[in-house]
C-alpha cells in the first residue's frame, strides 16, 4: 500500500513535470537532437530482431559498435543521462535537471544508455538497478569497459550490502534507495558536476 502511494505520487508529479517539459524548448542542440533520437531508436530496434529467437540466440549480447565519444565541448552545460525503466521517473527526474539548467538524456534500458554513453558525452549517470534487459551493475560494468571517467549514482528498491560493495567497485558515487528524497539527489548530481 504504501508503495502504491509513492508510486501515485510519483505519477501525479510526472504528470505536472510533463505540463511544463512540454512547453520548454530542448536545451540539446539540433544535431545533438537527431543522434540522441537515432541513438535511442537503434538499440530497439535491435532488441526487438532478437525477440523470438531461440533462446541461445537471445543470450548472445547485441554486437554494439565501439566508438569514443566526441569531445566535450567547454561551453555547453553538463549533460546528464536518466536510466530508469519507469517512465514516471524519468520525467521527475529529467524535469528536474532541466530546471537546473542541465542538458538531459534518458534512456528506458541498459542497451539504450550504453550506446547513449559511447555515442555523446556524458557527465553524469543517474541509473537504476533492477531493469529489464540488463542491470544497472551489468550495464555500468558494460559502460567502463570504455568510459572509466563518468559520474555515476544508482537508485534501487532494494537496500543490500553486497550491491552496495559492487557499486563501490564500479566507481558508484552514491546509492539511492527507493523512495528517496530527489532534493538530496539533485544536491548531490550538481556537487558532483561542479567540482569537475
Amino acid at each position: 500500500m504504501n508503495y502504491f502511494l509513492i508510486l501515485l505520487l510519483f505519477a501525479g508529479a510526472a504528470l505536472i513535470f510533463y505540463i511544463i517539459r512540454q512547453s520548454k524548448l530542448k536545451r540539446l542542440s539540433a544535431a545533438d537532437n537527431d543522434r540522441v533520437e537515432q541513438i535511442q531508436a537503434e538499440p530497439m530496434q535491435k532488441l526487438l530482431s532478437h525477440a523470438g529467437k531461440d533462446r541461445d540466440a537471445s543470450d548472445r549480447q547485441l554486437e554494439l559498435p565501439i566508438q569514443a565519444a566526441p569531445p566535450k565541448s567547454g561551453d555547453m552545460p553538463p549533460r546528464i543521462l536518466i536510466v530508469d525503466d519507469q517512465a514516471a521517473i524519468r520525467m521527475l527526474l529529467c524535469e528536474m535537471f532541466e530546471l537546473e539548467g542541465l542538458q538531459v538524456c534518458e534512456a528506458s534500458n541498459g542497451r539504450m544508455a550504453i550506446e547513449l554513453v559511447r555515442q555523446i558525452p556524458i557527465d553524469f549517470i543517474l541509473m537504476d538497478v533492477k531493469m529489464p534487459d540488463m542491470d544497472g551493475f551489468e550495464t555500468l560494468t558494460e559502460i567502463r569497459s570504455f568510459n572509466s571517467t563518468v559520474k555515476v549514482a544508482m537508485i534501487t528498491a532494494y537496500g543490500d550490502s553486497d550491491k552496495l560493495e559492487l557499486a563501490k567497485q564500479l566507481g558508484t558515487l552514491a546509492f539511492f534507495t527507493k523512495p528517496f528524497d530527489i532534493e538530496i539527489v539533485k544536491s548531490l548530481v550538481l556537487s558532483s558536476l561542479r567540482s569537475s
